[in-house]
């Protein structure tokens, strides 16, 4: 249960998942068999999603606050015109992927960055290492960064949480990246993506969130390279409230700064510049993202913008040194109340205040120093470590640590809060033997506990179906369509390194079947935490 006067927050990850497959509910298997000739009509839900979801030029009807149109610009286009120049298709796989390390937990490492470049979009970068992917949707009101999940769309609100996560592990541990041999991939990954994000800021108070709309991405099942139609931007302005969303931006480029700080200078001195903006932005026009486009972005629904805007204090804190970011940051932290321990897009409590009572432990003036450090301590820890029911958190007789209320991405949940634990042991020796270890049991369930790793080409008995539209296509010139995702064979591409949701209700629950999105999905947000939990313990261990 969770403490009294809690506002329990089971929901969102459940809404996350639920929303994303059921706006499009996948084709029978006739639909599937004409789909190569003409793309599968809508269902009932998919056309009143379609119907619904504001477009460029379409003014949002949310009600309050009564969002303007989205502002277009100049070179923007509310569909995906048939490109005038041949696309770019990888040929058979030929790389050599494997990994440098024959040490479980550096291959895991070395492979989350590999599902990282599985998931680019825009024109793929020389160093992009997956053969069977290539150009894709160049067209885009603004091109580049990852796809979210098994599908095509961008969203930027999970991407920011994702890509400061990522960042940060390899601030605070770059000898694990170096160990694993993956900094200089890391590095790239995350500068494309950071990179992405700055640019959807188009405007001092125009901001492209989300490019997609989720009813009509997911009525195609086939290659990003080939997907047509339209794909629509949604953008936010002072009249359409996003702090969630410009707070979780503004986190990712601040800390996208500092790791860019030795390598592309005037590139980091940019990204600070729009996260001082960005933060700015969604202090003084205060609300959720989601109000404006609820008919589009509901894939990812937010509770709250204060953890958001926390977390994105407490970056620029430690970027600029500047105490008025820490006096927000508390600022936040009191209006809150208090916060939720369920680490992820939705709730950046933790990583807020674990941030900052790292800046403390190096001598940095910290308000709220004390409430943070019981709270860490009192709720967060003790409510993942004991698993005892409080918080809702329980525990597997096989080790699983997770909500008792969620069914999706479960295994990013456990290694989100590893992340949070290992990273509490990096900076303060109180219980630090306890929290690597613990940290270490949820990495283990995810690689090897179970007699099977969650984590696709990594590890024995990985996942051979995961839900993801990419890997279920084989080599060009094959055609590839609903008939892959009803295919009973393993996915002719290996998506190493993707970490799939996991089991739903406990050992033994996890299928490794295509159309089971709630156990075999994968997300860049799946992963990022576990990123950085590999790499803290890999660093600490």
């Amino acid at each position: 249960m969770e403490p009294a006067g809690h506002e329990a927050t089971a929901t969102p990850a459940e809404e996350e998942a639920a929303a994303k497959e059921e706006a499009a509910p996948s084709p029978t298997k006739e639909e599937a068999a004409s789909q190569e000739e003409a793309a599968p009509s809508p269902t009932k839900e998919e056309a009143a999603s379609q119907e619904e979801a504001p477009s460029l030029t379409t003014k949002p009807t949310p009600t309050t606050p009564t969002p303007t149109a989205a502002p277009t610009p100049a070179t923007s286009t509310s569909s995906t015109p048939t490109p005038t120049a041949p696309i770019k298709l990888a040929g058979p796989i030929s790389r050599d992927l494997s990994f440098p390390s024959k040490d479980l937990y550096k291959s895991a490492l070395y492979g989350s960055y590999l599902f990282y470049e599985a998931q680019v979009s825009g024109e793929k970068p020389s160093w992009n290492r997956i053969t069977y992917r290539g150009d894709s949707h160049t067209d885009d009101v603004v091109p580049g960064g990852w796809y979210d999940a098994g599908d095509f769309l961008k969203l930027n609100f999970p991407m920011g949480q994702t890509v400061s996560f990522l960042a940060w592990s390899l601030l605070d541990f770059p000898t694990a990246y170096a160990d694993a041999g993956t900094a200089t991939p890391a590095l790239n990954n995350i500068k494309l993506a950071a990179t992405y994000l700055m640019k959807c800021h188009i405007g001092e108070y125009q901001y492209v969130g989300q490019i997609g709309n989720p009813g009509t991405d997911h009525s195609y099942w086939g290659r990003p390279e080939q997907q047509t139609g339209t794909r629509p931007a949604y953008t936010y302005t002072k009249e359409t409230t996003a702090s969630d969303l410009l707070g979780s931006v503004s986190a990712a480029l601040t800390s996208s700064s500092l790791v860019l700080a030795g390598s592309d200078a005037a590139l980091s001195k940019e990204m600070l510049m729009h996260a001082k903006a960005l933060y700015a932005w969604g202090k003084a026009y205060p609300g959720l993202y989601n109000a404006a486009y609820s008919s589009a972005t509901y894939v990812y629904w937010s509770s709250r913008y204060v953890d958001k805007l926390m977390y994105a204090a407490a970056w620029l804190f430690r970027a600029t040194g500047d105490a008025a970011y820490a006096t927000d940051a508390y600022a936040f932290w009191q209006s809150a109340g208090s916060g939720d321990i369920y680490t992820g897009w939705d709730s950046t409590f933790a990583p807020a205040i674990n941030l900052l009572l790292k800046l403390a432990s190096e001598g940095k003036t910290v308000p709220g120093k004390a409430a943070y450090e019981k709270w860490i301590v009192s709720s967060f820890l003790s409510a993942w470590q004991t698993a005892d029911g409080n918080w809702s958190i329980i525990k597997t007789p096989k080790g699983l640590t997770y909500p008792s209320w969620s069914k999706w991405g479960n295994l990013r949940y456990s290694n989100n809060a590893a992340f949070m634990t290992i990273m509490r042991a990096s900076y303060s020796s109180v219980n630090k033997a306890t929290n690597i270890a613990w940290a270490k049991s949820q990495l283990d369930y995810a690689l090897s506990t179970t007699g099977r790793s969650f984590v696709c080409g990594v590890g024995t008995g990985f996942p051979l179906q995961p839900h993801h539209r990419s890997a279920s296509c084989p080599n060009m010139p094959a055609a590839c369509g609903w008939d892959q995702f009803y295919s009973a064979a393993s996915s002719p591409q290996t998506l190493t390194g993707a970490l799939v949701g996991g089991p739903p209700n406990g050992d033994g629950t996890y299928v490794d079947l295509r159309s089971d999105y709630i156990s075999n999905e994968v997300a860049v947000d799946y992963n990022a935490g576990f990123t950085g939990a590999l790499a803290g313990y890999i660093a600490l261990a």
